[in-house]
């Protein structure tokens, strides 16, 4: 009877590093075929008889640094012709000298400069006004500490493409056609567990996507239609929050039947990469910001972000209190097994890092920073649960819009 009790328990506790194990190279898998399906260097295709319109969108607030850093990139987006381009960007109430800049600017026809007064903390409302005013029904949007490369819009367009658009291409394409596409943008450089905890994030999410199973997008890199948009409320179901236009927004167009899946694998020529946060408070403030949005997120995402969370626990437990005696014998099963899931959680962020981001996160870098990221995670979520209010987002001292 003992031997069996052993036996059972040690197979028990070993079940949350198997399942954590799989998830990861369930997400490392798909993520490869994604990759393999993607198009790679794409190159804008001529347009056909009836022109093709997309507004680029950036909204910025006391950002003038960064948007006068960012600005040749986001302006030199490539279309080909055939293609109707407008950049439209929205000064959120800015006080640093960033209208006067804009209107500095050389003027075109392609160029739209919308003034909007700043009446609360965050974004949605600055957005809102530019998704309305802009000229064409598909959207790609950015931030203004973000710097494009020449072709990322074109690639978020391409996916977004509507099917008669696709089927007018020379080559079929190998991928369905989306209501909302999900984009990646990682860091450039930056305190290294800050770009840890992006690279954890963004593979989160992309994995999931890559499975069938989206649950959010970034502000830095997504695209969608304004009438998907308008189809969902807009961002109604959440304007009590200053974030969540990214998230949120990603939620309400699943519950509403829309389709969202990932941008094509990005490349040299269609990546974009983010200012990194210029300190560890910042950094944090940033994430508890983000982690206030995830009570609205469906009760099914909830659950999965959860158990996600929880076998990292689990797999800890089972390793530390084998050698005790706590729950059978064989104390090196949990301990093996602890290792092997953090070797494969750091082969497979590494490998990510190398196919998604800006270059090779080293694996010993994973191992290192893993726990300490998810202890701090824990620790913000904590934080948030007991905060008094839960806007208190709407009343957080935010810099940016």
């Amino acid at each position: 009877m003992a031997a069996l009790w052993n036996t059972g328990a040690a197979a028990l506790s070993a079940l949350p590093a198997i399942v954590r194990i799989a998830w990861d190279l369930r997400w490392h898998m798909a993520l490869r075929q994604h990759s393999r399906l993607s198009t790679g260097e794409s190159r804008p295709e001529e347009g056909t008889a009836a022109a093709r319109g997309v507004t680029l969108i950036v909204c910025t607030h006391n950002d003038l640094t960064a948007l006068s850093t960012m600005w040749a990139a986001w302006r030199g987006q490539r279309f080909s012709q055939g293609w109707s381009v407008e950049w439209l960007v929205v000064d959120d109430g800015s006080t640093d000298g960033t209208a006067a800049w804009l209107h500095a600017q050389p003027a075109t026809p392609e160029l739209t400069i919308l003034h909007h007064k700043k009446t609360a903390p965050g974004k949605k409302q600055a957005l809102e006004a530019g998704i309305r005013a802009a000229r064409y029904d598909t959207l790609v949007l950015t931030d203004a500490d973000c710097t494009p490369a020449p072709q990322w819009a074109w690639s978020m367009t391409s996916a977004l493409a509507h099917a008669e658009a696709a089927s007018e291409a020379p080559e079929p394409r190998t991928s369905p056609q989306w209501d909302v596409v999900l984009g990646t943008c990682l860091p450039d450089g930056g305190p290294p567990l800050l770009a840890f905890d992006a690279l954890r994030v963004a593979f989160q999410y992309n994995g999931e996507a890559a499975i069938g199973a989206p649950y959010m997008g970034v502000g830095r890199s997504i695209a969608y239609r304004r009438s998907t948009w308008e189809a969902c409320g807009g961002f109604d179901g959440h304007f009590d929050l200053s974030s969540g236009d990214d998230d949120l927004f990603v939620q309400d167009a699943l519950r509403a039947g829309f389709k969202v899946g990932l941008a094509p694998r990005p490349t040299h020529a269609t990546q974009v990469q983010s200012s990194p946060a210029p300190n560890a408070r910042d950094g944090w403030n940033r994430k508890r910001r983000h982690l206030s949005t995830s009570g609205r997120y469906s009760r099914r995402t909830r659950t999965r972000l959860a158990l996600d969370a929880a076998l990292d626990l689990l797999v800890l437990f089972a390793a530390l209190s084998a050698p005790f005696g706590l729950l059978h014998r064989y104390v090196w099963i949990p301990a093996v097994l602890l290792a092997l899931a953090g070797t494969v959680r750091a082969f497979t962020l590494s490998s990510f890092s190398r196919w998604w981001g800006n270059g090779a996160f080293p694996m010993w870098r994973c191992m290192l920073w893993g726990p300490i990221r998810w202890t701090l995670l824990a620790l913000a979520t904590v934080q948030n649960a007991f905060t008094s209010s839960p806007t208190w987002t709407q009343r957080a001292p935010i810099r940016r819009s």
